[in-house]
């Protein structure tokens, strides 16, 4: 018996053992309405255990068991037996109006799960009209169904109930896709509103924020591309892998590689980490500061070690030339570079997921703006000013 299986079979106990000394004085259950059987239970026979659970009594302690062994089967990924158990329940009309209500929202997370969300999102709709007590949990389900059917404009017609439960992100995000089609269709008007309507619903949204940007450069104001940025790496640093190209594309039209120094190096600074670390010793070195870069590198890579730190500094010495045979150094930095390309560059903080490329929405969790590289994962303390390229700043 698997692990899941013998968990599933002490679940089914502790509910039987309960059900029974509840009801140990009254009489005898009448034929047909006999719980399932331990035996039966944990038995391969799927026929006979489903024909067991949809045939138990009536009573409340009965359906609320249902209840959770319909969920149960649904967690475990066994959708069929949990639409049946739960299509079952709502089917009677006996059911408190209470109680029926925890079956249908159950019924339609079945439907979420399943892919039909035709079913799902007409229940979780009469849902949504009563039953307040269940209204959050509605509501999340509803905006989770929108978001995979990418039914933007959905989610937005929630706004009242949305706001009022502080799920403002989706919110904000729902307008950031909608900003993103209308840039696509160079409706600059109704892009440039669905952003600030996103900044206005998450006024610290890291996407809204990026839009912002992209129209600000769109429009010709290279002032405002950099403050909207700037912000975003504020809220959120770890967004410096996506956005540097961009910051380096701007201060370079600028002729203002300095000031690209000065930020990266306040980034270093405020949050050590090796995607700091790597900007701003690679600035340094494009900027004909080789040895200064060397020199970040070789101290802070004491305490802060990487695979892709160490590539770097074996680059920028191969470009110095000096100190070791070139050809070690490029088998060295060949082997580094293969390990580099071997793991994931990005992880999900709430869930862990990884993949090669930023992503706004986690694919398995499904939360907003959890992705980060994985460079921006290391705790480190801040780096110390004696010693480092900070004393050489200009």
């Amino acid at each position: 018996m698997t692990e899941s299986s013998l968990f599933f079979v002490l679940v089914i106990a502790l509910a039987i053992g309960w059900l029974m000394g509840r009801h140990q004085y009254k009489a005898k259950q009448k034929k047909g309405s006999v719980l399932p059987s331990l035996d039966m239970l944990a038995s391969e026979t799927q026929s006979e255990t489903m024909q067991a659970i949809l045939s138990m009594a009536e009573r409340q302690e009965a359906v609320e068991l249902q209840l959770n062994l319909g969920t149960f089967y649904r967690r475990r990924g066994e959708i069929d037996k949990a639409i049946s158990i739960h299509q079952n329940l709502f089917a009677r009309p006996s059911l408190d109006k209470k109680l029926a209500s925890q079956v249908q929202l159950a019924l339609a997370s079945d439907y979420l799960q399943a892919g039909l969300f035709d079913r799902a999102e007409r229940l979780l709709l009469e849902l949504l009209k009563g039953h307040n007590h269940l209204k959050a949990q509605v509501l999340k389900k509803l905006i989770t169904l929108y978001e995979e059917e990418k039914n933007w404009s959905g989610i937005l017609k929630l706004e009242k109930d949305a706001k009022a439960l502080k799920e403002h992100k989706s919110l904000a995000y729902a307008c950031c896709e909608l900003a993103e089609q209308a840039m696509l269709k160079q409706n600059w008007w109704e892009a440039n509103a669905n952003i600030q309507q996103a900044l206005k619903f998450d006024s610290k949204c890291i996407r809204a924020l990026l839009l912002e940007a992209k129209m600000a450069d769109t429009e010709g104001f290279p002032k405002k591309v950099l403050v909207s940025l700037k912000e975003a790496l504020q809220y959120q640093p770890s967004i410096l892998q996506v956005i540097l190209p961009e910051l380096q594309r701007h201060f370079d039209a600028r002729h203002r590689p300095q000031e690209l120094e000065k930020l990266l190096q306040h980034m270093w600074l405020h949050h050590p980490m090796p995607l700091s670390l790597h900007g701003y010793a690679h600035h340094l070195a494009l900027s004909n500061q080789l040895d200064a870069s060397i020199e970040q590198l070789t101290h802070s890579l004491s305490s802060m070690p990487t695979i892709e730190g160490f590539s770097l500094l074996l680059e920028k010495l191969m470009e110095k030339g000096e100190d070791l045979p070139l050809s070690y150094l490029e088998n060295f930095k060949h082997v580094l570079d293969l390990l580099s390309d071997q793991t994931d560059d990005y992880q999900c903080q709430a869930c862990g997921f990884e993949a090669h490329k930023h992503q706004w929405r986690c694919p398995s969790c499904k939360q907003w703006e959890t992705f980060i590289p994985k460079l921006a994962h290391v705790n480190v303390s801040k780096p110390e000013n004696q010693d480092t390229r900070t004393q050489y700043a200009r």
